[in-house]
Formats: structure tokens, C-alpha cells, sequence
């Protein structure tokens, strides 16, 4: 009886190790393009382009808006209540230590949150720069496509270099300070004390404090 015989067991055995070999060599450049493309995306977003000297040139920038805001307005609100002590004759007392004491402390809280809301502003803009960059980690992935990856990278981290600080023109900070009148004469004769003081020089202001940023 004839007949045609199947493949032989040493044929069988070299498909099957052409097809490992074949498919193995397709996993090798499959993982040398995504290597690619993650380095690429690495080097985009590293250091160089967003390092510690980026992130704080951020954050500087937003205390360099607000802070000039926060001494402009405390100067205003130091003048008005050195006015209003000096027209209730209370310039140079215990009262007007403890005036200058509130003043100082709403300043220091004042401060205290500018600052702090330039720290979160300068974390959530990390945090939003470690999202693109895992955005630019997943169309690599799901593409398989390094070239494609790499650009879609670039253009994120242009756009992020240019992000600047939210500004915007601060609320009232300082609330007012109550200042009492000590007798029915205070009001003219502090009047004339008042602007004396304040158009003097500094060093002539006894108590007056030197507003530091």
C-alpha cells in the first residue's frame, strides 16, 4: 500500500524551532523600539529640562508677584493705624505696641501663606509633569512606535516649560485694626502728629519697624 507520509519528527522539530527563533527575534526589536522610545522620553523629561533650578525659578516667580502685593498692602495698613493712633493720642503707648504687635502677627500669617501656596503650586506643577511624562510612557506602549512617542513627548515638555505661576491680584490681607480715641482733644492736636510721623525720616519714627521680605 502506498501512500504519502507526513512531516518527520526532525521536521516537525525544526519548524518548531524556526517559529520560536522567528518570534523571539520579532520580541528582540519589539523591545528595542520601546527601550528607544523610553529613552527618549527619559532624556526629555529629566533633569535638564526640569530639574530643581526649573522648579524653583517657579516658584520664585510666584513669590515675586505676591509678596511685593503683601509688603505694598502692609505698608498701607502700618500708615493707617500710625494715623489713627496719633489722632487718638496713642502713639507712643503701651496700646500702640500692642496695635503694631496684631499688625506684625496678621503680616507673618499673610506671609506664611503666600509661601505655602507657592510650595503647593510648585508641587502640583511636578505632579502634572510626571503625568505627561506617563502619558508620553503609555501611547509608547500602546503604539509601539518610538518616533511617535518621542514627539508627542517634545511637544508636552515645551508647553510645560512654558507654564508660569497663576497670578493674580491679592484680596484685602490685613483686616482693620481698632484704634480708640483717649480724649476730645486727640483728634486735632494727633491729626498734625500723625502726618509729622509718617512724613519723617525713617530713622526718625521712634518705634517704626522695618518691613523685610
Amino acid at each position: 500500500m502506498g501512500g504519502k507520509s507526513g512531516p518527520s519528527n526532525n521536521q516537525m522539530v525544526q519548524f518548531e524551532m524556526q517559529q520560536a527563533q522567528e518570534a523571539k527575534a520579532k520580541e528582540n526589536k519589539r523591545q528595542a523600539r520601546l527601550d528607544q522610545g523610553k529613552a527618549a522620553i527619559d532624556s526629555l523629561f529629566g533633569k535638564e529640562n526640569f530639574g530643581d533650578n526649573f522648579y524653583d525659578k517657579y516658584r520664585v516667580n510666584e513669590l515675586n508677584y505676591s509678596l511685593p502685593q503683601l509688603h505694598q498692602q502692609y505698608d498701607t495698613a502700618k500708615n493707617a493705624m500710625t494715623y489713627d493712633l496719633a489722632r487718638a493720642g496713642t502713639l507712643r503707648s503701651t496700646a500702640a505696641g500692642y496695635a503694631q504687635a496684631l499688625l506684625e502677627g496678621q503680616n507673618a500669617v499673610n506671609e506664611g501663606g503666600i509661601r505655602a501656596k507657592a510650595d503647593t503650586d510648585t508641587a502640583a506643577l511636578r505632579n502634572s509633569i510626571a503625568s505627561q511624562q506617563q502619558q508620553a510612557y503609555n501611547q509608547l506602549y500602546a503604539t509601539e512606535d518610538p518616533t511617535v512617542a518621542a514627539n508627542t513627548a517634545a511637544n508636552s515638555v515645551a508647553n510645560a516649560q512654558l507654564t508660569q505661576p497663576n497670578t493674580g491680584a491679592l484680596g484685602d490681607l490685613f483686616k482693620p485694626i481698632a484704634i480708640g480715641l483717649g480724649s476730645a482733644i486727640a483728634p486735632a492736636y494727633g491729626a498734625q502728629q500723625a502726618n509729622a510721623y509718617l512724613n519723617a525720616p525713617s530713622g526718625r519714627q521712634q518705634g517704626s519697624q522695618t518691613n523685610t521680605a
